[in-house]
This record gives structure tokens, C-alpha cells and sequence, in this order.
């Protein structure tokens, strides 16, 4: 028999049944399905947070980063109250958010895809699924490009915004280096 989640169609299991045969499917909730259940009647946002399976951060409507889970803490190192308050290009540490201006407010963010495909979901609650896109940090005295597929999902008004994929950081070459 199998077993499908009731709310997203996952098929998460095989049972062994003598009454009923394999094509035979039996309903429940899979383990992702049931923290999202919780979260909605009174789980605290932290403890939902950690039943999620890949790097999460909760965004503000006013790009702020509210939470994050371990998994996301992990990547970004850094700790919760690193991370709480501060604009996501801070907390992303994109070179463009150490600009004057600050994150959100350089010619550098009208292009950024994290920042379009978090304030799209923001305004028509819209989800998007595996978007990729980039940041460029700045590390070591040099630049280096971290590539990333992001999903994007809207919960009562903040932005889930969950890190799917991650490569390795590829140093940025500088315009000034490909003329020499």
C-alpha cells in the first residue's frame, strides 16, 4: 500500500498490508505538511523554523530578516542575532550592501533577483520555485560570486525565503584584470 501526504500528494512510504494489495494508496500528512499544519494553529515561528529541511529566512515587508534555521545559520555563519533585524544584503553579506547607500537602496538592487523574486512573493503572494540568482560578497579583500536557486512562499505576511541550492564561492574577476 502506498502512502501519499493528504496535502501536497508526496508519496512518502510504503506500507505492507495482507488485506489490501500495493496499488492500493492510503492517506496522511508527510512530516513537511504536518509542521505547516502546526505553524498554523499556534506553533512558535522558531520551532516551525526547525522542522523545515533546507536553509530558510523569514523577510520582513521591509526587507528585514526576521528568523532563520540552523540549516541557514550554518551556511551564512552566523548566529540568530546576527541575522534578526538587518537587511538581507547584510546578512548575505552582498558587497553592494556595504555601499553608502546600504542594501535595498544602491543601482546595484534594482537587478538583484533575490531581492525582485522576495518582494514580488512580498506584494501578490506569488510563490516562485528554484529561481536562480547571485550575490556577490565581498571576501578577503577581493569580490567572490555565490550562486544560489531560491523559493520564495508567503505566510501570513512575511516572506519564507528557502536557499534550495548553493555552489561554491568563484572569485569574481575584476574588469581592470581581463585589460592587463
Amino acid at each position: 500500500m502506498k502512502v501519499v501526504c493528504c496535502a501536497c500528494g508526496f508519496h512518502y512510504g510504503n506500507k505492507t498490508s495482507d488485506t489490501t494489495d500495493d496499488d492500493t494508496v492510503s492517506h496522511g500528512l508527510c512530516e513537511s505538511c504536518a509542521h505547516h499544519f502546526f505553524a498554523q494553529v499556534g506553533m512558535p515561528l522558531t520551532q516551525y523554523l526547525k522542522g523545515i529541511s533546507v536553509p530558510v529566512v523569514t523577510v520582513s515587508p521591509e526587507g528585514t530578516i526576521g528568523a532563520a534555521n540552523q540549516k541557514a545559520l550554518e551556511i551564512l555563519e552566523k548566529t540568530p542575532v546576527q541575522v534578526h533585524g538587518f537587511k538581507g544584503g547584510d546578512v548575505f553579506e552582498c558587497e553592494h550592501a556595504m555601499i553608502p547607500e546600504g542594501c535595498g537602496q544602491t543601482i546595484h538592487c534594482s537587478g538583484c533577483t533575490v531581492r525582485i523574486t522576495v518582494m514580488d512573493t512580498m506584494q501578490t503572494g506569488r510563490s516562485h520555485r528554484c529561481v536562480p540568482a547571485y550575490i556577490s560578497q565581498y571576501s578577503d579583500g577581493g569580490s567572490r560570486r555565490i550562486e544560489l536557486f531560491i523559493s520564495t512562499e508567503k505566510k501570513g505576511g512575511i516572506v519564507f525565503l528557502y536557499i534550495e541550492g548553493i555552489s561554491q564561492a568563484v572569485p569574481n574577476k575584476s574588469i581592470n584584470s581581463d585589460k592587463q
